[in-house]
């Protein structure tokens, strides 16, 4: 049986594979994220950090649906960054959720507000954040 620690751990450094992909594939090669190992040693952390972000990554055997626990640990991470929770099930795609501000400026900013969007819609909106990208050298 997997242990659950090294499941999330696996999962997490696969998204940092698909990220790193696509800041290179999109022109943001200056970006480069990795997994934030102090997850583990103190709390509040996220799991990965990129600029104007806070991801978090859950990958669990069962279900259907992300815990509101989940959705709150990272938004607690986030501070004044956008939140994201990345989250899947076996045998699921991957989502991930995002407040409904993220999406369209025209919400207030409210983090209770959220959507959830596949994996590769989520890249799609990435794409048109890449102004938060150009402050980073």
């Amino acid at each position: 049986m997997t242990d659950s620690r090294q499941k999330g751990a696996s999962f997490e450094r696969a998204v940092v594979r698909k990220l790193n992909e696509f800041f290179n594939d999109n022109g943001f090669s200056q970006i480069t994220c990795v997994r934030n190992l102090d997850q583990y040693q103190t709390a509040n952390q996220c799991d990965i950090e990129i600029p104007g972000h806070a991801v978090e990554c859950k990958a669990y055997k069962a279900g259907w649906w992300y815990a509101t626990a989940w959705w709150d640990q990272v938004c607690e991470a986030a501070d004044a960054e956008t939140p994201v929770l990345v989250w899947k099930f076996n045998n699921k795609p991957v989502r991930v959720t995002i407040p409904l501000h993220y999406v369209n400026d025209s919400f207030d900013v409210d983090n209770s507000k959220t959507c959830v969007v596949t994996f590769d819609e989520w890249l799609d909106i990435l794409k048109t954040k890449g102004h938060l990208f150009d402050e980073v050298a």
